[in-house]
């Protein structure tokens, strides 16, 4: 007989673990090993019986008990380090503004040719964002982010006047420092760690769709989208915002 559904929660997501719901699924970023896990049917529905910050919204209301089998993945879960066992009440997450506006580097009004010291800059975080990649994990590539913010002194990311201009100049520059191969992750953690040169700090973010499968990264300030175009990013479910 399978056993009914508990009637609290018995687990929440590890810290390590982001989710979100995307066409019905829920998309689940393990941190630790920069891996993706898809979860569908019965299953992405009956797990949030057992799981407490479970992303439930667009998904098919699960009324019929868990059974042995969701059980059992779920411990499978646990066991993998995705899920931990713990009364605790999951922590609640800054939410991240809607993308409605891009960048135009067009509107620079402070534009006053190369200087020098900020190309180096821009170099340096090239050089930075490459070792990241090669040496870190996403989670250490965040825990280092949040480190750098809370050192400043300010988390604020408001989309100023100052943000604008030194994010134009980087696009301006990028050209020479990054080459067109590089992906959207390498470009964004560049961009991130040459903002930090100037005590600028917006948010990394991570972004999922489905059909096909894929997986996108930007930088966003607020509403404000710094090296993408916001049209694109909106096509992006956010599962991870740094």
């Amino acid at each position: 007989m399978a056993r009914t559904a508990p009637p609290q929660p018995q687990y929440r997501l590890a810290d390590h673990v982001r989710a979100c719901h995307v066409d019905g699924q829920v998309i689940l970023l393990d941190l630790h090993h920069d891996r993706y896990i898809g979860v569908a049917g019965p299953q992405a529905s009956a797990a949030a019986h057992w799981v407490a910050d479970w992303p439930t919204a667009d998904l098919q209301d699960c009324e019929a008990p868990a059974s042995s089998a969701v059980e059992s993945w779920v411990g499978k879960l646990q066991n993998a380090g995705l899920l931990v066992d713990t009364p605790t009440t999951p922590c609640k997450r800054d939410p991240l503004e809607e993308a409605s506006e891009t960048l135009a580097t067009s509107d620079l009004q402070q534009w006053r040719g190369v200087q020098w010291r900020r190309m180096a800059a821009i170099c340096c975080a090239t050089f930075v964002a490459s070792r990241w990649l090669k040496r870190r994990s996403l989670a250490g590539i965040a825990a280092t982010l949040c480190g750098m913010r809370r050192g400043s002194g300010s988390i604020a990311d408001e989309p100023s006047e100052t943000l604008r201009c030194a994010s134009s100049w980087y696009l301006r520059m990028r050209p020479f420092a990054i080459s067109s191969q590089d992906q959207c992750l390498h470009d964004s953690l560049t961009l991130l760690h040459f903002l930090a040169t100037e005590r600028i700090y917006p948010r990394w973010v991570i972004g999922v769709r489905t059909r096909p499968f894929a997986a996108h990264s930007w930088v966003q300030a607020q509403h404000l989208v710094l090296n993408d175009l916001h049209e694109n990013v909106r096509a992006y479910t956010p599962i991870l915002v740094v």
